[in-house]
């Protein structure tokens, strides 16, 4: 990397910092850097590619960072969970710009910004899946989506509610308070006969798109989730008539996602027919979303 490109990067993260990624303009980095706005476009074309940028690199230092922990085998399994769950609080407290801004974006689905997102996304689902093996053993392979699901959930929510209130918080504490969560709700999860609600194939897909910068289709979200629909209702222990039922609702289904226009009346009603099952219920819920995403995509 240039040094000057290096300057840009580094006054572009201390601006947006400052000022928000909306308010800051590409003049205010070029006065910072004493070039002309003009020579800072022979290197970033826009500001959305200087964000990225920024993005990039401080992501691939937390990243570092990650895999430098989980090799330092002079501390258990569970403190370097500890210790990667405080870098992460430290990492989004450099960056409360990035979490205020970040819905106020102007988010092009195809835009440069948004492929980022998702190939850091992706990124760091891989990296939590493997923490996650490595704190609580393969035995959670099965449901380590989901478990990655309730630890990211806790982690942007505590991290939302740090740029909100302006009272210090003790980040050690938080770490530590957060692994004892996840240690109880892992027991829980492994003490469960219940299925995944994140499936595997499903999400390994959506981890692959995702490293390339672009989403699983809507069209392949619908099939596979379909496909496990009908395996699930296979399984139930209902009687045949109600099987029959089920399945018939299932075919219907696929009917419409064949179908360039799915008839949404017929969808929902169908989709509350499966819901009565109680096993169906998730992944009924999962088939309304991406029903009702395929319409609005046709809308637009």
């Amino acid at each position: 990397m240039s040094l000057l490109k290096e300057k840009i990067i580094g006054s572009a993260m201390q601006i947006f910092s400052q000022k928000g990624y909306a308010a800051t303009s590409i003049q205010d980095i070029a006065n910072d850097c004493g070039i002309a706005k003009g020579s800072l476009y022979k290197i970033f074309a826009s500001k959305e590619d200087l964000l990225v940028e920024v993005y990039r690199n401080r992501t691939q230092a937390m990243f570092e960072e990650a895999n430098r922990i989980r090799s330092d085998l002079s501390m258990s399994p569970r403190e370097r969970f500890v210790l990667q769950t405080h870098r992460q609080f430290k990492f989004f407290l450099e960056f409360k710009y990035s979490i205020k801004d970040f819905y106020e974006l102007p988010m092009n689905e195809d835009g440069v910004f948004s492929k980022f997102l998702q190939q850091m996304r992706s990124q760091m689902l891989v990296n939590y899946a493997e923490l996650m093996i490595t704190v609580y053993g393969p035995e959670i392979e099965n449901n380590k989506w989901d478990i990655i699901a309730l630890y990211s959930g806790i982690l942007k929510e505590y991290m939302i509610m740090t740029t909100l209130i302006t009272s210090p918080f003790d980040y050690d504490r938080m770490a530590n308070f957060v692994v004892d969560r996840m240690d109880e709700m892992v027991a829980g999860i492994r003490s469960s006969e219940l299925e995944p609600i994140l499936d595997e194939e499903v999400m390994s897909k959506f981890v692959a798109n995702g490293m390339h910068g672009c989403r699983v289709p809507t069209g392949e979200q619908l099939h596979a989730s379909l496909t496990k629909l009908t395996a699930t209702i296979q399984e139930l222990q209902v009687t045949n008539a109600r099987k029959a039922e089920l399945h018939e609702a299932a075919h219907l289904l696929q009917e419409e996602a064949d179908d360039e226009r799915p008839r949404m009346v017929l969808v929902r009603a169908l989709i509350g027919l499966l819901q009565t099952q109680h096993e169906l219920t998730a992944i009924a819920s999962q088939l309304e979303r991406l029903y009702e995403s395929k319409r609005t995509r046709l809308l637009s």
